[in-house]
Parts: C-alpha cells; structure tokens; sequence
C-alpha cells in the first residue's frame, strides 16, 4: 500500500485570500461640493468674440463718402431729379453709352439727359444691386419705361458703372441691350 500524505486542513476562502493580498495604499478623498438642482445653475456664458481679429482689421469711416455718393445718384435718378444729378459730375466727367461715342463735359451730359427725356413720356427705376468697390460705383438698374414715340412700354435693365475722384463722377459707363429701345 501506498504511504498516504497528510491532508492539509481546509481553510475558509476569506483566509486564503487575506494572506494572499497585500495592503493597498489609501487613496485621499477629496470631497466635491453637491451641484445644485440643473434649474439653479447659471447658463453658460458664450465666449467673447476675438479681439484680435477686430485690431486687425482697420475700422471703417463712420461715412463712406462714395457709398453716400452711390445713394444720391439712386435717389436722384429714382425722383428724376436731373438738376440735382448734375452737381455729382466733375466739370470735364466721360460719359459712354453702348453704340455712341464717348461724351465729354457737363454740357454734353446736359444734352444726353435732354435726348433722353424727349425719347420718353414716363419711366421707373429700381436700383436691383448697388455695389462700392474703391472710387467704382456699380449699379443694376431694371426699370420700366414709355417711349414717347411709340407710346409702348417695355422693361430696360441697364449696368452703370460710375469712377469717382475727389467725391465727383468723372467717368461713367451704360451697358444695356439696345434692343429693347424702340429704333
């Protein structure tokens, strides 16, 4: 027979694993306070807009004098105010219209207004798009007009573009589909 070894004495489970496991270093415990209720807690701030941006850029005129100048040719034209447009011109100002030679000088533009008004009995104009670029003035017009010839109506949409030095039109351009202009 075989020499039988002696059994060892059962130990309970919790006994085996305290000998078995080393001590663990207390962690500190640091105490939060209780957030209040979520109707309590301030709303979030929204971040400031950068500054540095806003010192980048330099700051605009409180006035754009060519800006103004862009809504004083809109309202004048819109009132038919002729007089009052001429003093947006510079003495010596080039008018150029599609098909024509270019025009020089007030007295030419005097003329050219003059031709106009007696090539129609009415019309509307409606600034479409005003845009300011520098000393350029570019504007979209549509308007509605009654040829004093024919007595029809038709639609007209022209592109003026107007330079600007010292604060007076010195060169203007018309773009429109003559066309539209009874022969």
């Amino acid at each position: 027979m075989a020499k039988k070894r002696p059994t060892k004495k059962a130990r309970p489970a919790a006994a085996r694993k305290a000998a078995t496991k080393r001590p663990r270093p207390k962690a500190k415990v640091v105490k939060r306070a209780r957030p209040a209720a979520k109707a309590a807690r301030p709303a979030k701030r929204k971040a400031p807009a950068p500054k540095a941006r806003r010192a980048i850029r330099p700051a605009a005129p409180a006035v754009n004098a060519v800006r103004a100048l862009a809504q004083h040719i809109v309202d004048l034209t819109a009132t038919h105010n002729d007089e009052a447009a001429f003093a947006l011109y510079a003495d010596n100002v080039e008018s150029v219209e599609p098909g024509m030679p270019p025009q020089y000088g007030i007295d030419a533009l005097k003329q050219k207004f003059a031709m106009w008004r007696s090539m129609t009995t009415d019309s509307t104009w409606r600034a479409r798009t005003v845009c300011v670029d520098g000393n350029t003035i570019v504007i979209e017009w549509q308007s509605r007009v009654t040829w004093a010839a024919t007595g029809q109506q038709s639609d007209l949409n022209e592109v003026a573009i107007h330079e600007v030095d010292n604060g007076k039109i010195v060169r203007e351009r018309f773009y429109y589909d003559r066309t539209a202009m009874p022969s």
